[in-house]
């Protein structure tokens, strides 16, 4: 049981690495359909990652923003958008995620 709740445990720190941590729920029995990501919403999304809606609606106009729409409705997966952010991030810049001028 001990054994048990530390993989849980580790499984939650593994959450900044979606796929290793999906290949580590593979080995101990964990399914996917456990993980389900959540939706969120323009507010919900902006408020996850501690911004404003302006700025995310800057972000959403960048190229590859990852958006799902349900009719007209855009909703957002975090993992997702965090890790498009990570991949556009400038080391150089002090992980700065430049936006484009006249953008959304």
């Amino acid at each position: 049981m001990i054994l048990r709740a530390v993989v849980v445990q580790v499984l939650d720190l593994l959450e900044a690495d979606p796929q290793l941590a999906a290949r580590v729920r593979g080995v101990f029995g964990r399914t996917e359909a456990s993980t389900t990501p959540k939706l969120l919403d323009r507010a919900g999304l902006a408020t996850a990652l501690g911004t404003s809606p302006a700025t995310l609606d800057r972000l959403r106009g960048e190229p590859g923003f990852p958006e799902v729409r349900l009719g007209d409705v855009p909703r957002f997966e975090l993992e997702l958008v965090v890790r498009w952010l990570r991949d556009r991030a400038r080391p150089d810049a002090d992980n700065v995620v430049p936006l484009r001028r006249g953008s959304k």
